[in-house]
């Protein structure tokens, strides 16, 4: 196996144990994103840049570190009963990036009204066997491009 594959093959394993540590596939759990934060810090870089997609104008600012994955939990909390995201694909995108095919979905805070679960991307940079971005995309498609990737 090549130096280029292995690598390759370690940073989806990594993202992998993100996703694992995060357990955003049970409903709620977005309230205690904050409590795997000791295994984020063999997972994640602590100046990690976090970017949600544009369609979401209070969320689409970056956040930075620890501190700002979890202020980012929260608003999504604030606004979302039963938020869940579930990863279903994990996709070696090359130049050490990961791309992770995902559904999310919950209940409106205030309605009630269950949010359809959406199609997703979420597509991860790693230096150094550390997360250093992840930038979430509403449309798969548009991740696919990021990456040229294209169908």
């Amino acid at each position: 196996m090549g130096e280029v594959t292995r690598i390759a093959d370690q940073n989806v394993q990594i993202v992998r144990r993100i996703y694992d540590a995060m357990d955003l596939r049970t409903p709620g759990s977005v309230n205690r994103v904050s409590e795997p934060l000791e295994q984020w810090k063999s997972l994640i870089d602590p100046d990690i840049e976090w970017c949600d997609p544009r369609e979401f104008p209070g969320l689409a600012e970056p956040v930075f570190g620890y501190e700002g994955i979890v202020a980012y939990a929260a608003k999504i909390a604030e606004a979302l009963d039963d938020y869940r995201m579930t990863p279903e694909q994990f996709i070696d995108a090359g130049d050490r990036q990961v791309l992770v095919f995902s559904r999310e979905g919950g209940r409106g805070k205030g309605s009630g009204a269950d949010v359809q679960t959406h199609a997703t991307a979420h597509l991860w940079t790693l230096r150094d066997g550390l997360a250093i971005r992840m930038q979430s995309y509403w449309e798969r498609e548009d991740a696919l491009k990021a990456v040229g990737l294209e169908q």
